[in-house]
């Protein structure tokens, strides 16, 4: 039998006694009321909305302790005047969705249906994203952003709740903006999904579209199309893709997504534009910097690479400069030569640093535009040489085309159109595709080779 006092646990046991102080019952129970009167005031204090910088042409605002984000009208983003080509499209967003969006009164009060959803698609870079935070940021409105990898979740239901959950909120906060970008990943036509998951998030998508039309009741809770008691406002779904053709077709119908807007490749007006918009806090050569030419010898270009091509001619510049100083520095003596860039810039040196055109001009043989390197369109390396005789067609061919793209101010003030299209016509294997290339590489212009045998519908060949 065990010993009736154990002289080892009554050591131990007044050790530890002495060495911890002993808390009374009052004092415990104060420390308890203090910690649960602070838990109490800290829960009625308002949610504090941090931003968070980072990523691609737009920065989401998000909302603490959430992912979607909160779109404000004080808040640092884009804007309709920050962007360049795009005044049509602005125009038409800025009658049905700006004005409605901040007027809900508008549509309500005559009784108009407002749109539902818009669809951005166009080439990768031109865009979509930044667009989307610009009409945020013009409307000042509530907006939460929905990305794939965090609705997508490996749980059987808990991607149709994050779907739910996040409208819901959008709804309790209207008039606000859902965007998705990259729609087509999570809502891609559900004939072609494998998994009964990826099928159930579309369904649950549609499902929440649907529902934009119901009025958010005045005590901001759950939604009631049956109460009384509504406040105007409404919420509007903007996606994005690049691939509009993969998105559901049940999507892309009336009353979900009703607009779809196509963002495509700017043309030399419009990469004039964006190229103001991102030149204008640069420092650049006076009286001798031209634009419209650095537009003119970037075709295919969009946003995006129009961007590269400005960091790309600063990184040259600089690099050029730097070169230069170090040239100038230095002289006969070594350790002047090892320490030349210790030395500080004068004034004088500053007020006569700037970028030039060589540096643009060098730069756009340097960047290489997205849609070149998804092989869609290049310019050719087939010269005139390559083709050999046929000097009169060369001749015809310089005037009516290649001097059009080459001079186009030229041709516009004297009023005369370039021509429309031309047709080759001759027995196989005369050069007809060797001459359209020549030609697209004379004027320096993209070449997109479509064959129409890979047009032509497999229902149509049998």
């Amino acid at each position: 039998p065990p010993p009736a006092f154990d002289v080892t646990k009554a050591m131990l046991r007044t050790r530890y006694a002495s060495l911890t102080p002993r808390k009374e019952p009052a004092a415990v129970a104060a420390a308890a009321a203090s910690q649960q009167l602070e838990i109490e005031l800290n829960s009625e204090k308002p949610r504090r909305r941090v931003t968070t910088d980072g990523g691609g042409a737009g920065d989401p605002k998000q909302e603490a302790g959430a992912s979607e984000g909160g779109g404000g009208g004080g808040a640092k983003g884009p804007r309709f005047s920050d962007l360049g080509g795009m005044e049509s499209v602005i125009d038409e967003l800025m009658m049905e969705v700006v004005v409605p969006l901040c007027h809900p009164e508008l549509p309500l009060r005559l009784g108009v249906r407002p749109v539902a959803g818009i669809l951005l698609h166009g080439p990768p870079g031109c865009g979509k994203t930044t667009l989307a935070h610009a009409i945020a940021n013009e409307t000042g409105v509530p907006f939460y952003k929905i990305s794939a990898p965090e609705v997508v979740s490996g749980v059987s239901g808990a991607s149709e709740e994050n779907i739910r959950v996040l409208f819901k909120k959008a709804y309790r906060t209207a008039p606000s903006i859902v965007f998705i970008d990259e729609i087509d990943a999570i809502a891609s036509k559900r004939e072609n999904l494998q998994r009964e998951m990826e099928r159930r998030i579309v369904t649950q998508l549609m499902t929440c579209m649907d529902e934009f039309h119901q009025n958010v009741g005045s005590d901001g809770g759950e939604l009631d199309s049956q109460s009384s008691e509504k406040k105007p406002g409404y919420v509007i779904v903007i996606g994005a893709t690049n691939r509009p053709h993969a998105v559901d077709q049940a999507l892309r119908r009336p009353g979900r997504f009703d607009r779809e807007i196509s963002l495509g490749v700017p043309d030399e007006i419009g990469r004039k534009q964006i190229l103001k918009m991102l030149t204008q806090n640069l420092t650049l050569e006076k009286d001798q910097f031209d634009l419209f030419k650095i537009a003119r010898a970037t075709p295919g270009f969009v946003g995006a690479d129009l961007k590269a091509l400005v960091d790309k001619a600063g990184n040259l510049a600089m690099k050029r400069i730097i070169v230069e100083r170090k040239k100038q520095s230095g002289g006969g003596d070594v350790n002047n030569k090892q320490d030349w860039w210790r030395h500080p810039w004068s004034e004088g040196e500053m007020d006569s640093l700037c970028i030039t055109m060589d540096d643009f001009e060098e730069a756009a043989t340097m960047v290489q535009p997205s849609l070149r390197r998804e092989g869609f369109s290049s310019v050719p390396d087939v010269t005139w040489e390559d083709v050999g005789g046929l000097d009169s067609l060369k001749k015809e061919f310089d005037r009516c085309i290649v001097r059009c793209i080459k001079h186009p101010e030229v041709y516009k003030d004297f009023g005369v159109n370039m021509q429309a299209g031309f047709l080759l016509f001759g027995p196989p294997g005369c050069g007809k595709t060797l001459i359209a290339k020549a030609v697209a590489h004379d004027a320096g212009a993209n070449f997109i080779h479509i064959k129409v045998i890979d047009y032509i519908s497999v229902f149509l060949l049998h």
